[in-house]
């Protein structure tokens, strides 16, 4: 929070972060909360392997993530998702299926976002033919085994592959 050295109530120079979410002014006591955002992303499953998307952008440029990105206001998780995916990879996903939800830490141009990552499942048709290269470099299909944690640029996104790798070996969880 180093970069918001203003109070925006009154200009104070006299601002405290508290480390976790609190920017306080200690002359007007105006306090800024940098609360979690809502993010996430969907395992696309193409028969029996699922499609990666190697990151055309920072955090993470080069490494592999899942197609999704950031909830924008009055839109729902689900709404996020399958627009991210529309935008990233130019198809429609009609139904996501809900996986669990892990803290992430965003580091963007200086601030650290802190995000709440919800993870989803669908099952698709054909493989995609179209990405935006702005945001993917690549896309990758593999095996839901083969997918190597080292290259994940997200530690939520590890864990909930993890947890999907996880259910599919217990038998616990279904492609519809």
């Amino acid at each position: 929070m180093k970069l918001f050295t203003y109070c925006p109530s009154c200009g104070s120079g006299d601002m405290h972060f508290d480390g976790i979410k609190e920017l306080t002014c200690k002359d007007c006591s105006f306090t800024y909360y940098h609360n979690v955002a809502a993010a996430g992303g969907a395992i696309l499953e193409h028969d029996g392997k699922i499609i990666l998307i190697r990151r055309n952008q920072e955090p993470g440029k080069g490494k592999l993530d899942l197609p999704g990105g950031f909830a924008d206001p009055d839109e729902t998780a689900e709404e996020a998702i399958k627009r991210e995916i529309r935008e990233e990879l130019n198809i429609n996903v009609e139904t996501l299926q809900y996986l669990g939800s892990f803290p992430n830490t965003y580091e963007y141009k200086g601030v650290c976002y802190r995000s709440c990552d919800l993870i989803f499942h669908a099952g698709i048709e054909a493989f995609p033919t179209h990405f935006d290269e702005t945001e993917v470099q690549e896309l990758v299909l593999l095996n839901p085994s083969e997918v190597p944690d080292d290259e994940i640029a997200f530690e939520s996104i590890r864990r909930g592959l993890n947890l999907f790798r996880h259910l599919k070996s217990q038998e616990k969880y279904r492609t519809k």
